[in-house]
């Protein structure tokens, strides 16, 4: 009997293993595939490694410094290749920590028999039964694909397919406008491959702020990809050496576009294998699982985190979420507020967002203050030759609260954490502003977004004065 048994061994899964196997309790993780789960195998880390290979050579194809420019060329086998090496060398760093706290991690498709009962079927062998005393249910979720999409995984394909294909396409069309669609998107862009992207909704990035959505839509654009918004695909066939997408627009207008590759970004949908809801008495809320303020499902015992109780579909979320089922099997209490997660998405400029945006703050009622600081006003950003980008902190003016952090533009991805840290201690717009920063960082225009805030900017003109 097992103290705590562990259904899927991504960032939720294997942090929950260490977590409890810190704390004496005798721990079994189940994973099909490899531990690190879609973030490790098939998504977060991948997509960097692509992201960032894709970015070096645009930033070397556009610079004004290097001569032989032209001649440069992308080598897509060594890009594959080194992408798998990182995986691969990640992979096994993880599977050797998991280890070496004494966690049990058992290969194998896992089926809730009861809430103290998982069977296991390990590829080629027999399938076995281990009892628990407590479960989490981790298993994560996988790309969704609308019934209009036909994918074979060579010319339509999901990010699974995507990230391990060694051709680059001269033409991609992008089914959503959503995180994963738009840092696929900067990737292709920066290949130099033309990008269409179709979109259901009115706008890319739904749940960001409208200026980091407008100042997103404009590199886009300036960059030469194609936005269809308000846009819903009828069809994917393909056509000649090519496939063909057909499409309305939100004028009622059906239009067509021809690709070399489709790519589906559509969002994720929350994986349940082996999981029946319906026969356990699992309750759910609509397809994810219904959980309670402690993790806790309707049945004893049994805890789910991560993708399949819907929210944001982040790594460091999961995370968070193991953390606090492991206070909560120990009799600790640890909260996982929304609000307090941080969002990062890397694309044409990486964007990095906490708590509530503008609009969000003044739907929920609250008075708004907002600060703003561009990059263009930064040394460190004209050293970097990043200028393009900002720093906006929304703030409630009666007490200082911060509400809400949106930064696009170089290295906002890393920027975001210090407003993560300020927000968790319950800091104040004003103690953005009081720490000495290094100079010239990109980390002073966090402060002089604080000190925007408060009418004292130090590197922008008084209000009021003439350009």
């Amino acid at each position: 009997m097992y103290d705590l048994a562990i259904i899927g061994g991504g960032p939720g899964g294997y942090v929950a293993a260490i977590g409890a196997a810190r704390h004496g309790m005798k721990v079994i993780l189940i994973e099909k595939d490899r531990v690190g789960g879609t973030c490790l195998n098939r998504g977060c880390i991948p997509t960097k490694s692509l992201y960032y290979d894709a970015k070096l050579f645009h930033s070397a194809r556009s610079s004004a410094v290097l001569t032989g420019r032209e001649a440069l060329a992308v080598d897509p086998a060594a890009m594959l290749a080194r992408k798998r090496q990182v995986v691969a060398s990640l992979c096994s760093g993880l599977e050797h920590a998991i280890r070496s706290h004494g966690v049990a991690i058992a290969p194998g498709a896992a089926e809730l028999v009861s809430p103290q009962q998982i069977r296991i079927a390990p590829a080629g062998a027999e399938p076995y039964i281990v009892k628990a005393r407590q479960v989490i249910i981790a298993t994560g979720s996988r790309p969704a694909v609308p019934a209009a999409v036909p994918v074979d995984g060579e010319r339509v394909q999901t990010t699974d397919q995507a990230l391990d294909s060694e051709a680059i396409p001269r033409r991609v069309a992008i089914i959503g406008g959503g995180v994963i669609g738009l840092e696929m998107a900067a990737i292709y862009l920066n290949l130099g491959c033309r990008v269409v992207v179709i979109e259901m909704l009115s706008d890319i990035l739904a749940t960001e702020d409208a200026d980091v959505r407008k100042a997103m839509r404009q590199l886009l654009l300036q960059r030469g990809a194609a936005l269809h918004l308000q846009s819903q695909v009828l069809e994917v066939a393909p056509a000649e050496a090519a496939v063909e997408v057909a499409f309305r627009t939100g004028s009622g207008e059906v239009r067509r576009e021809a690709a070399d590759r489709v790519l589906v970004a559509a969002g994720r949908a929350p994986v349940l294998s082996g999981i029946d809801a319906a026969r356990l008495g699992l309750k759910m809320d609509g397809r994810f699982i219904r959980v309670d303020e402690r993790l806790r499902t309707s049945l004893p015992g049994v805890y789910a985190i991560g993708d399949v109780i819907g929210g944001m579909m982040l790594a460091h979320k999961a995370s968070a979420e193991a953390e606090a089922v492991v206070a909560d099997l120990r009799g600790g209490r640890r909260t996982v507020r929304p609000e307090r997660v941080p969002r990062c998405i890397w694309g044409l400029a990486e964007i990095g967002a906490i708590g509530l945006s503008e609009e969000q703050a003044a739907a929920a009622g609250r008075r708004v203050k907002v600060g703003r600081f561009p990059y263009l006003a930064s040394g460190a950003a004209h050293a970097l030759g990043a200028t393009d980008g900002f720093v906006k902190i929304v703030g409630d003016p009666d007490s200082g609260e911060i509400l809400g952090v949106h930064i696009i533009g170089a290295h906002a991805t890393d920027l975001i954490s210090e407003a993560a840290t300020a927000m968790s201690l319950e800091a104040f717009v004003e103690d953005l502003s009081e720490a000495v920063k290094p100079h010239p960082t990109l980390s002073e225009t966090v402060s002089e977004a604080a000190l925007s805030w408060r009418n004292m900017a130090i590197h922008l003109p008084a209000s009021g004065a003439s350009p």
